[in-house]
């Protein structure tokens, strides 16, 4: 582990770190010295403690502020999983009724076949009455 030394409300600290946290641990500094200076108009007047503590009370805020929006996206990710389960179960039941629509389509063309063809020989037969009616006739 390697060691970084960093100014934190004015204090000179030495922290160890391993590299892949050398990034993380700089920003935190800064972070830390940012609220540092927000809070400058208070130097002389307040402890150096009660600064320390106004930023901790802060950013623990912040901290569950986030923890309330980690939450709030966990909610959203479990119902946009049951959305899709419930997209996917809905695709099922159109691909069921698109085949049933298919399967109907298919019988009423073969019924309209039959249909037709049942016509085709009334007419048939109706030609034939109509020729022996005419031969009767004459």
């Amino acid at each position: 582990m390697a060691d970084i030394e960093v100014n934190v409300f004015n204090q000179k600290l030495k922290l160890s770190y391993r590299e892949e946290e050398k990034q993380r641990i700089l920003k935190a500094v800064e972070v830390l010295n940012n609220n540092w200076n927000k809070f400058s108009h208070l130097h002389g007047k307040v402890s150096d403690l009660k600064i320390a503590t106004l930023i901790s009370l802060e950013l623990q805020d912040s901290i569950e502020n986030i923890n309330v929006i980690d939450n709030r996206v966990k909610v959203l990710e479990a119902d946009n999983e049951l959305l899709k389960k419930q997209i996917n179960l809905k695709e099922k039941e159109s691909e069921e009724i698109n085949k049933t629509l298919k399967k109907l389509d298919s019988e009423l063309n073969t019924k309209n076949k039959e249909y037709s063809n049942f016509e085709n020989i009334v007419d048939e037969l109706l030609n034939e009455l109509l020729e022996i009616k005419n031969n009767i006739v004459k």
